[in-house]
């Protein structure tokens, strides 16, 4: 059954008519004292930016609550990044400021309702880089339609992520920075106009991921109501580490530390300087990712994940709320903008090292890793003898074995332990917003990869990106969808008889036709499961 076009509103509405009634500033009381907010040029929305949500007391702990200010916060800085390395994503600023945790608040201005859905956007950077600046998500569409917008910043990489079993090092700060935000957003947002009761967690890529990780946390029931997961998949390599010591320990190496201990390893990283473990980082394969979510082994008085996640699914902890996944069709291009970890597995492939294709999310005995390896050739790479072939292969190892495969999977195991309503998507339009398209150089190719669906939503400050009329469409589909979803819980109008069906059916974004779709696939997610039935569940 075809999803009909007939229900998306213009995007620009008569709001246009009275934006010039309001003032250039607005002022708004928090817990914390009064901030000021600015009426953007276009006159419409204020912008509140760089408020403060949280401060960390520990380099790699969770988070406290701010401290009152005197007078009037100005809410001006726009472009606030947390510890970082420079890396290959126009998304990555280096940065040492540990005093990063805050959030941005955009109120559109041309209306009266005091009660407005609150859509709370994480961002993505695998984990290790990135931002939440209005230059990088603009709100200008979304600010079209009757919500507030939240932006967060949390912390990143070691900061965000290293987990030594230890009192100063417990784990998932990261995790924790988010919670805190969203304990702010419930202290605060209604003096926005927002509606604490009605908050959806947008995420893209890793920021996609810490949504789906609210739900497997009791500390967050309550804190948000639905999930909105862009190229987020749970049960992948690049989601969840089950071995955080040696993560730390193999990047200690390069700051000179050759240990497993978890108090030597921890003198380390409470003393490095921040540009010696940002550099240190960088220099590790898959860089972005090197340090992810994992179990906590020290429990403080507030832990956030104290199970694996597969294990969380099945108990009481779990905390489904309605959810949006999506994916793009071919998510793996993008995995060839980190240049130096692509170039040096397909090098490896070439020459006949296989173990490139061990994953950090299974544990092979060694007895069979061999067998398993020469398995993985011969599904993907049996006719790579060159680098052009090769790279097509690992391609499309990466979108099955990062996406597709953990997607499948992670959506039945949600659906299935849940009573909530699950949609799935699959974008598959080529515009000229599709920034993972632009940036991989893949403009010519018929598929859609990471980030293509995620400029649909939100508007890149620099570079900008041209719309023409059919994307302008494609852009009110999308804010659309996300405004109905924020506000109902349900993507389409209750009153369109041909909406969007809940899963197992997953709908083809590809205007003009909007259809239901088989799963991207199926032999390789049906591969992938295999694996993780037989090698991951048991650290997963």
């Amino acid at each position: 059954m075809a999803l009909s076009l007939l229900f998306i509103l213009f995007l620009f509405t008569d709001f246009r008519q009275v934006i010039c009634k309001f003032n250039k500033t607005r002022i708004v009381n928090t817990q914390q004292g009064q901030i000021e907010g600015y009426l953007v040029a276009s006159k419409i929305y204020y912008e509140f930016c760089g408020i403060r949500y949280a401060i960390t007391k520990n380099r790699y702990t969770a988070p406290v609550e701010p401290p009152m200010h005197k007078g009037v916060f100005r809410a001006e800085d726009r472009l606030v990044f947390c510890p970082q390395f420079q890396a290959q994503d126009i998304f990555a600023k280096p940065s040492d400021n540990e005093d990063c945790l805050i959030l941005n608040v955009y109120v559109p201005s041309w209306t009266n309702i005091t009660s407005l859905p609150v859509i709370v956007f994480l961002h993505g950077g695998d984990f290790g880089v990135g931002s939440s600046s209005p230059t990088l998500y603009g709100p200008k569409f979304l600010m079209t339609k009757e919500n507030i917008l939240v932006t967060v910043n949390y912390r990143l990489n070691a900061f965000g992520f290293l987990n030594l079993g230890t009192k100063e090092a417990p784990g998932n700060a990261g995790l924790k920075d988010i919670r805190a935000a969203l304990r702010w957003i419930k202290k605060n947002i209604r003096n926005f106009g927002g509606d604490d009761k009605t908050v959806t967690v947008l995420g893209q890529g890793s920021g996609g991921i810490a949504a789906i990780y609210l739900t497997l946390s009791r500390s967050c029931k309550g804190l948000f109501h639905r999930i909105i997961s862009m190229s987020g998949t749970l049960f992948s390599a690049t989601s969840f580490d089950p071995f955080p010591l040696a993560t730390a320990s193999q990047v200690a190496k390069a700051l000179g530390l050759n240990s497993m201990d978890p108090e030597e390893l921890t003198s380390l990283y409470l003393k490095v300087p921040i540009n010696k473990l940002e550099e240190a980082i960088s220099h590790q394969m898959n860089a972005k990712s090197t340090f992810l979510p994992s179990v906590e082994k020290y429990l403080d008085d507030d832990p956030f994940l104290t199970d694996t996640p597969f294990n969380v699914m099945y108990s009481d902890d779990f905390n489904p709320v309605p959810a949006i996944f999506g994916l793009n069709t071919v998510e793996g291009i993008i995995t060839i903008l980190d240049y130096y970890t692509f170039t040096s597995k397909t090098d490896r492939i070439l020459n006949g090292d296989y173990s490139v294709l061990d994953q950090r999310n299974f544990k092979v005995p060694s007895s069979i890793i061999g067998d398993l390896r020469k398995e993985l050739m011969k599904l993907y790479f049996s006719g790579a003898n060159n680098e052009q072939t090769a790279t097509g292969s690992f391609i499309q190892y990466n979108t099955d074995f990062q996406y597709v495969g953990p997607m499948a999977f992670f959506t039945e195991a949600y659906t299935n332990n849940s009573k909530v309503d699950v949609f799935q998507y699959i974008f598959n339009y080529k515009g000229k917003r599709n920034l993972g398209t632009l940036l991989t150089g893949t403009t010519g190719l018929p598929s859609t990869t990471n980030m293509d669906d995620l400029f649909y939503i939100f508007d890149l400050e620099k570079p900008a990106l041209y719309t023409n009329t059919d994307d302008a469409l494609m852009v009110s589909f999308m804010i659309e969808l996300c405004n109905l979803f924020a506000k109902h819980g349900h993507p389409t109008p209750d009153d369109k008889l041909d909406g969007w069906l809940p899963y197992p059916k997953i709908m083809e974004f590809d205007p003009p036709n909007f259809h239901y779709v088989k799963p991207l696939n199926k032999d390789g997610a049906e591969y992938w499961r295999d694996c993780y039935d037989n090698f991951g569940i048991g650290i997963n």
